[in-house]
């Protein structure tokens, strides 16, 4: 009882507080949950209804709460392109200014207005934003440069074995003749039909692009710029501008490159804008490349995946949206362990210049067209399409003192054929005197199926075998043998015959000699002498109405001489009742 009447004097916090009222201490704790609870509801309540209401820096959980609400907004508003006022349908200054804030300085326009703009963006925000065409070139004064950046970089990767041949033979360029190319009495092959080409920068020195197109070359890759493969600030290609007018004056087509070391998004808008602004006012024929590479050292080695992809991306599209045709640059490493999953996403939209050269490309021989890719050759096997393909990092150029990137465009595949040489008449039969012209129904047909009389020449032999012209062949009677041959550009050379057999001249009757129309002959005398329309006399054997005179007929004449048989008249005496010889000149 005592123990009774000392608690109900106690109050229930001293009761609490001593631990040794477990039933005060529930109730008291019930209490403040409950308490706690209703606040806490009234001012979730009032945030709900009016973000506009002033919460406590103390509230740290609080605060944290509206962050997050405020960023799973922003994400949702994004996804849906529209802003929370519209959403709402406010359109105050005040929601203005937060969707601004909410959206970190991102899209305000059409168009990406500030370089600082794309620093606020996600990569994936950004090539959205690329892609639906809201992003400006950057002005070149806006992008920062250092000169000291461009240096000489060398290729990095192994140099590959060519494939074992199958239906083609292995290349062997750096012998003088094209042996790796078939013999004209093979099957036909499918070859590739290609254009030589190569890819230069300001380290190539002064080009003589005149040897150049002379040499074989098509078409040329031009460096523009790049950016440090260790700092990462982008540069100039100082005779950029110079090579691409040379290239074109001299009739070799011209395309683009930016050596790239892009690993954002952002870097990739920069590096195409300044690509852009280094086309601006020239003529550009083939594409303009992202020339991606990486190697020990490079700033660019973490970057992969879809990351990669991305940045590609952005940068072949800007380049799309400004006129140009866009490209990549990558070698197999690149393709299949950088981009992996993602390089169907890649080659799928852009072309591909593949880098992926042969041993047997190299070392580089004095003789330039030793170490190019002939007709025949090899080309990687891949299941992905490649237009380019960058074949030897150690080439020789004519017009180029330094070794050079050698490179074909593929632009089909072609069937060749045996070349052929057709002979109109392949007998041919003449009499002494009477000359031919050898080359008259004879023509080529290369591999290709063209005809042509180019590379299509001949000899003529003896039955001795010995080498006439035709002038000495059609005055000696005898068999001769006429042997045409033609040079294939691609296949060889091939021979043809014909024979030609000169006969002597068969003998024929002299035939009358038939007076010339300078020759002035006097007809015998008729019985109507003195006519002056008297006809020439004609031919014995021809249709004629006038009669031969006879003796009987033949008036008496002491001044006129007696015609002679001979085909030259005499000389007539002046007689006034005779045929005046002038008049008989006349006529025809």
């Amino acid at each position: 009882m005592q123990k009774k009447a000392a608690k109900e004097k106690q109050g229930r916090f001293a009761r609490f507080c001593s631990a040794t009222e477990k039933p005060a201490r529930i109730s008291l704790i019930l209490a403040a949950a409950i308490a706690f609870a209703t606040v806490g509801t009234v001012c979730v309540a009032a945030i709900m209804s009016n973000k506009n209401v002033d919460l406590g820096s103390e509230n740290v959980e609080l605060n944290a709460a509206q962050q997050y609400l405020d960023q799973i907004s922003f994400a949702a508003s994004s996804s849906s392109e529209e802003t929370s006022a519209e959403s709402s349908g406010e359109s105050s200054d005040e929601t203005s200014e937060e969707t601004k804030e909410t959206k970190r300085g991102s899209l305000t326009g059409d168009n990406v207005v500030d370089i600082k703009d794309l620093k606020s963006l996600s990569d994936e925000d950004l090539l959205k934003a690329v892609k639906q065409g809201k992003v400006k070139v950057i002005e070149k004064k806006d992008i920062k440069q250092d000169q000291s950046q461009n240096v000489k970089t060398t290729h990095k990767g192994k140099i590959n074995d060519a494939p074992k041949p199958t239906s083609t033979p292995k290349p062997q360029p750096t012998k003088a003749t094209a042996t790796n190319v078939p013999t004209p009495t093979m099957a036909p092959i499918t070859v590739v039909n290609y254009e030589l080409g190569i890819d230069i920068s300001e380290f190539q020195g002064n080009i003589n692009w005149t040897k150049v197109k002379n040499d074989g070359i098509k078409f040329a890759f031009i460096r523009c710029g790049g950016r440090g493969y260790t700092k990462g600030t982008c540069y100039e290609d100082k005779k950029f501008v110079q090579n691409v007018k040379n290239a074109r004056a001299a009739g070799v087509k011209v395309g683009v490159y930016f050596f790239s070391q892009a690993i954002t998004v952002e870097e990739a808008i920069e590096e195409a804008s300044l690509t852009i602004g280094m086309c601006k006012g020239l003529n550009i024929d083939l594409p303009v490349v992202m020339d991606w590479e990486t190697g020990s050292g490079y700033r660019t080695q973490p970057l992969k995946g879809e990351a990669f992809a991305n940045v590609l991306d952005a940068f072949c599209t800007l380049i799309g949206k400004n006129g140009y045709t866009p490209a990549v640059y990558l070698c197999s490493d690149d393709i299949n362990n950088r981009l992996g999953k993602y390089q169907s996403r890649i080659l799928g939209n852009y072309k591909l210049w593949y880098a992926y050269p042969y041993s047997c490309y190299w070392p580089a021989s004095s003789s330039y067209r030793s170490n190019y890719y002939q007709t025949g050759d090899t080309i990687p096997p891949r299941s992905y399409a490649f237009e380019y393909w960058q074949y030897s990092w150690h080439g020789k150029v004519a017009g180029i003192g330094t070794e050079v990137d050698l490179n074909i465009r593929i632009l089909g595949k072609t069937t060749l054929k045996s070349p052929e040489i057709n002979i109109t008449n392949k007998s041919i039969t003449t009499e002494t005197g009477q000359g031919i012209n050898p080359m008259d129904g004879v023509k080529a047909k290369t591999c290709q199926g063209v005809v042509t009389t180019d590379n299509l020449s001949y000899a003529i032999k003896n039955e001795a075998g010995q080498s006439v012209t035709v002038d000495q062949a059609k005055q000696t009677v005898g068999k001769y043998t006429i042997t045409y041959t033609f040079k294939d550009p691609f296949r060889g050379t091939i021979t043809d015959t014909a024979t030609w057999e000169v006969k002597a001249a068969t003998a024929t009757d002299t035939p009358s000699p038939t007076p010339s129309g300078d020759t002035t002959i006097t007809p015998s005398p008729t019985p109507s002498s003195g006519a002056t329309d008297t006809p020439s006399p004609t031919p014995q054997g021809s249709a004629t109405d006038t009669p031969s005179p006879t003796p009987s007929e033949a008036p008496k004449a002491t001044d006129t001489p007696v015609p002679t048989a001979s085909p030259v008249p005499t000389k007539q005496e002046e007689n006034t009742e005779s045929t005046t010889s002038q008049e008989t000149t006349n006529n025809p």
